[in-house]
C-alpha cells in the first residue's frame, strides 16, 4: 500500500508540476513574449557572437573588446539588413504588380465564367446524353445567372461577410500602422541591447550564475548547449530545407515561362509563398501546387498542370531525401506531438504559435532527457 501511495503521489506531483510549466509557458508567450522580445533576441544574438569576439580579442589580447563587439553587431545589422530590405521591395513590387493583374482579370470576369463552363461542359462528356442534358442545363443555367447579375451568393459567398471582413483587415492595416512608431522604438532599443549584451556577456552570464542556487550554477551553460543543439539546429536545417524548396521552385516555374507553357511574372513570390507553405507540417507544396494543376487541368491548359505535377513530384522526392539528411533523427520528437503543438499553438497564439510550441516542446523534451526537469517517463525505442 505504501509504494502505491507513493507512486499515485509522484505521478500526481508530475502532473501538477507540468502543469505549472506548461502555465507559466502560456503566460509568458501570451503576455511577456512581446514586450521582451527585443532583449530576448538581441541577447540570444549576442550569444551567437560570442564565439567570433572572442577569436577577436584572442588576437589582439582584449585591447579592442569594445570596439570589436560594437563593429560586430553594425557587420550583422548590415549583413541581415541587405537582403531583408532587397526581399522586402521585390515581394511589394510583385504584389503590386500582382493587384493590378487581379484587378484586370476580375474586370473580364464574365468571359473567365464563360470560358470556365465551356471547359467544365466538355469535361462531362462522357456521361449518357439523358444525364448531361440534365447536368449541362443546371450549369448552364448557373452560369448564366453568374454572368448576367454577377451574384456572388450564387457561390455562397455572403457580400456582408466580405464587407465585414473587408473592414477587419482594413482596421489590422491601420493597426500595424499605428504601432510601426512603437515597432521602430523596439527594434533601436534591441540594437542598444545588442552591443551591451555582446560586449558585457561574461559580466552578465556570471552576475545570473550568483543569484541560482548551488546546484543550479551550470543551469546556462546547460541551456546554451541544449539550445543550440536541438532549437537552433532545427532552425538552421529547416531554413536550408526552405531555400532548397524556393530554389527548386523558382526554376521550375522560370523554366515553364521560358518553354512558353507558363506565362507569369511573379515567379518569386510566387516561389517564396509556396516555400513558406511547403515548411509548415501537414500542408506541404502540394496544398498550393495540386489545386493549382487541377485548375489548370479544368481550364485545359494541360501542359502547365503537367508541369506543375512534375515540380510538386520533383520537390516532394527531393525533400523526402534531403530532410531526413538534414535534420537527421537526433530531435526524437513524435510527428503527433509535433502536429498537436502545431494545432495549440495556431490556437494559442495565432500563426506565430505553430512555431513556438513545436520549438517549446523540443526544448522541454531536450531538458526532461538531460535530467533538469521530469515531466514524463522515455520509452526505450528498439
Amino acid at each position: 500500500m505504501p509504494d502505491k501511495v507513493k507512486k499515485r503521489r509522484d505521478a500526481i506531483i508530475n502532473v501538477a508540476f507540468a502543469a505549472m510549466i506548461l502555465g507559466l509557458i502560456y503566460v509568458f508567450f501570451k503576455y511577456c513574449f512581446g514586450v521582451t522580445a527585443p532583449f530576448l533576441l538581441s541577447f540570444f544574438f549576442a550569444v551567437l557572437l560570442q564565439k567570433p569576439l572572442r577569436h577577436l580579442d584572442k588576437k589582439t589580447k582584449n585591447k579592442f573588446h569594445t570596439l570589436w563587439s560594437l563593429l560586430l553587431v553594425l557587420l550583422c545589422i548590415i549583413i541581415i539588413l541587405g537582403p531583408v530590405i532587397t526581399i522586402i521591395a521585390l515581394i511589394g513590387r510583385e504584389i503590386g504588380s500582382f493587384i493590378s493583374y487581379l484587378t484586370d482579370q476580375l474586370s473580364d470576369l464574365p468571359a473567365f465564367l464563360a470560358t470556365l463552363e465551356k471547359e467544365i461542359l466538355n469535361l462531362l462528356q462522357f456521361l449518357p446524353d439523358s444525364v448531361y442534358t440534365t447536368v449541362s442545363d443546371t450549369i448552364s443555367d448557373f452560369f448564366s445567372r453568374m454572368i448576367n447579375n454577377f451574384d456572388l451568393s450564387e457561390l455562397g459567398i455572403d457580400m456582408n461577410s466580405i464587407t465585414s471582413g473587408l473592414t477587419t483587415g482594413v482596421s489590422g492595416i491601420f493597426g500595424v500602422v499605428r504601432n510601426i512608431p512603437s515597432i521602430l522604438i523596439g527594434i533601436v532599443i534591441g540594437i542598444i541591447a545588442w552591443i551591451f549584451f555582446t560586449k558585457d556577456y561574461d559580466y552578465i552570464v556570471h552576475f545570473i550564475k550568483l543569484q541560482l542556487p548551488e546546484g543550479k550554477k551550470n543551469i546556462l551553460s546547460e541551456m546554451k548547449q541544449i539550445f543550440s543543439s536541438t532549437v537552433l539546429k532545427m532552425v538552421r536545417a529547416y531554413a536550408l530545407i526552405m531555400f532548397i524548396t524556393f530554389c527548386e521552385l523558382f526554376l521550375g516555374l522560370s523554366i515553364l515561362n521560358w518553354t512558353g507553357i507558363m506565362h507569369n511574372n511573379y515567379i518569386f513570390m510566387i516561389a517564396i509563398a509556396i516555400a513558406v507553405f511547403d515548411i509548415l507540417p501537414v500542408a506541404g507544396s502540394g496544398g498550393i501546387l495540386i489545386p493549382w494543376s487541377i485548375i489548370s487541368l479544368v481550364l485545359g491548359d494541360y501542359s502547365k498542370a503537367i508541369g506543375l505535377i512534375v515540380i510538386y513530384v520533383v520537390i516532394s522526392v527531393i525533400r523526402q531525401y534531403i530532410e531526413p539528411k538534414i535534420v537527421g533523427s537526433s530531435l526524437g520528437v513524435h510527428p503527433i506531438v509535433t502536429l498537436a503543438g502545431l494545432y495549440f499553438g495556431l490556437k494559442l497564439f495565432g500563426f506565430l504559435g505553430m512555431f513556438i510550441v513545436p520549438i517549446t516542446v523540443m526544448t522541454l523534451k531536450a531538458f526532461n532527457d538531460a535530467g533538469r526537469i521530469h515531466l514524463y517517463n522515455s520509452p526505450d525505442r528498439n
